[in-house]
């Protein structure tokens, strides 16, 4: 099993449904960008979400963030990561299309993780994991088989690759920075943050006039405040328990919950291929919850 083995089941699957939360408010980010300004830039949407939600992580962790600045390597580590995650997937998104982008990015980052924890010399997973991986893994490609864009691009699909070994990286941070003592949502508060200051830059060239309407308010706080502050204060407390491998795993829980949000609240329709995809990751995550196994780390 990869990481130590809990001690506590009851912690173990406390950080599973805490994680499968967060994928949870993941899965409504795209509705909720679609429920704003029609001429919202989604670059400067990325950017402001880190910024909001960076500084809510701050606060409410205030009083840990000294010792998160005694690990400034791996807090830059999971900044960079942050910052390559959020920038390299809208721009696959952009060349692409969302459900290309998305399978590859969603796709990789299971992978990504578990070769990091290779490098990293973290101990395998167990079979249940590589159980797990095989039908979140067919639940995806069934998810996104019949995308309605049609379009493959190969430096999208690279961008999406990279995008989700991002994610890979920024979760792997996360965890080393619990493991060393700093508390979860103070760990996540250094990355975003970090991230934020990375991608600052995107609002000098992007439009941001959106914002200033109600709706453009409404959209840009959701997203800060319920799916990246809220969510990742879930995502933390997941890696305190959890290794990284099966946290990124949970959260393929995404797509399915943006699919049925697109049927439900956008009106769109998806073929039965797409809702027996959604069937098979609902069915994986609980072989992937039964695949953790982790000591409780950081405080």
């Amino acid at each position: 099993m990869e990481g130590n083995i809990s001690t506590d089941p009851r912690d173990r699957w406390v950080a599973v449904l805490a994680v499968l939360g967060a994928a949870t408010l993941f899965g409504t980010t795209g509705t909720a960008l679609s429920k704003g300004p029609a001429d919202t830039d989604t670059w400067a949407a990325a950017c402001l979400r880190l910024c909001i939600g960076g500084a809510l992580l701050a606060v409410v962790s205030r009083h840990h963030l000294r010792r998160v600045l005694g690990q400034r390597t791996w807090v830059l580590v999971g900044a960079i990561g942050v910052a390559g995650y959020q920038t390299l997937f809208f721009a696959a998104t952009d060349r692409t299309g969302v459900a290309v982008a998305a399978l590859a990015t969603i796709g990789t980052s299971p992978l990504a993780s578990r070769t990091i924890g290779r490098l990293r010399r973290r101990p395998p997973p167990s079979p249940s994991w590589w159980l797990a991986a095989a039908v979140l893994g067919a639940g995806l490609v069934l998810q996104f088989v019949s995308g309605d864009d049609g379009i493959v691009d190969g430096v999208g699909v690279l961008f999406a690759v990279v995008a989700g070994t991002m994610y890979a990286v920024y979760a792997e941070a996360g965890s080393v920075l619990i493991e060393r003592g700093v508390q979860s949502t103070a760990s996540m508060a250094g990355i975003f943050v970090g991230g934020a200051v990375i991608t600052l830059p995107v609002l000098v060239v992007a439009d941001v006039g959106w914002v200033a309407s109600p709706d453009g308010i409404a959209m840009i706080v959701y997203q800060g405040v319920i799916t990246l502050a809220v969510a990742y204060v879930a995502f933390g407390w997941g890696l305190r328990h959890l290794a990284p491998s099966v946290v990124v795993m949970l959260t393929v829980l995404e797509p399915a919950v943006a699919s049925v949000l697109a049927v439900v609240v956008l009106d769109e329709t998806i073929g039965t291929t797409s809702w027996i995809g959604a069937a098979l990751i609902f069915a994986g995550l609980p072989i992937a919850g039964l695949s953790a196994g982790r000591s409780t780390v950081g405080t």
